[in-house]
């Protein structure tokens, strides 16, 4: 008999989903017109994400899984570091009064940029799959540096109280052009992981909340 809902649900694939979710609320707020809440969500995003591979690769899997799992993570990144900071865009000029075609290009030059690169790290990633190769380092600006670049950013030009959309404009032009440039980036250990968590979120997480 035949499972009544399609998609798998293992614990593997839990933290893919909670990345999903929080980016879903993260476009909300935006779309609402608040940036630092859209960023807030990006940050949880950001934190699954970096650990949702780690998980899957304890599990084991069939081959309809590992495809499932390497699909549905793309898609994920793909609507929390290229969507969703095209919603931020939206957001912030929002607020700064600024809604133009020129923010609109920008916006969408991310989400294409990221489309790119992460249909282009799958295709790669199949290949080596398939010849039981291992990555030792990622082509491009991986997708999840976006959930730090972005909250750092906006919060020092909180602190140095400057104005938050030029700057992002700016930002997401030279993320979006990392995205696709062939530069090799070291493919982080475990413990590189933890340790920029551990250090880097709750300064991130302080420097929102308290504007100092």
């Amino acid at each position: 008999m035949k499972k009544p809902i399609i998609g798998y649900y293992g614990y593997w694939v839990i933290l893919t989903y909670m990345s999903i979710l929080a980016a879903g609320v993260g476009i909300y707020f935006a779309y609402d017109g608040s940036v630092r809440n859209a960023i807030l969500c990006m940050i949880i995003s950001g934190i699954c994400d970096t650990f949702d591979g780690r998980v899957a690769s304890c599990a084991k899997r069939d081959e309809r899984q590992l495809n499932y799992g390497m699909q549905i993570d793309a898609m994920a990144d793909l609507i929390s570091f290229g969507i969703l900071p095209s919603a931020i865009m939206y957001a912030a000029a929002l607020e700064a009064g600024t809604l133009g075609l020129i923010n609109a290009l920008i916006a969408a030059g991310i989400v294409l940029a990221a489309l790119i690169r992460l249909s282009y790290f799958n295709a790669v990633e199949m290949e080596m799959h398939h010849k039981k190769e291992k990555r030792t380092y990622f082509e491009g600006l991986p997708t999840t540096n976006v959930a730090a670049l972005i909250p750092i950013t906006y919060a020092i030009c909180n602190i140095l109280d400057k104005a938050f959309l030029p700057v992002y404009n700016v930002l997401l032009i030279v993320i979006s052009i990392l995205f696709i440039v062939r530069i090799k980036i070291p493919k982080p250990s475990m413990r590189t992981q933890i340790i920029i968590c551990i250090v880097g979120i709750p300064i991130i997480l302080y420097i929102l909340f308290t504007g100092v």
